[in-house]
């Protein structure tokens, strides 16, 4: 068990050990359950993931691209 730290800038400092398991772009649901502070990653489904990608893109991805970024994917919410 390691400690995190509330900053001043009212950011939650997680300890690198469990930081190194997130992405910069990550979030997470945040509630208090008495004095206990709960946070749950949201993981948003992979058609909201390409919902996001430009259509018309003069250079799609390929298929191997497609399959890195599946496993990569798959291997984040297994975590």
């Amino acid at each position: 068990m390691e400690l995190a730290t509330f900053t001043p800038n009212l950011n939650l400092q997680l300890p690198i050990e469990v930081a190194k398991h997130f992405l910069p772009s990550d979030r997470f649901m945040v509630w208090l359950d008495g004095d206990t502070l709960v946070l749950k990653k949201v993981v948003p489904s992979i058609t909201r993931r390409l919902e996001g990608v430009p259509r018309g893109n003069p250079m799609p991805m390929s298929l191997d691209e497609i399959n890195d970024v599946v496993h990569s994917v798959r291997h984040r919410e297994g975590d």
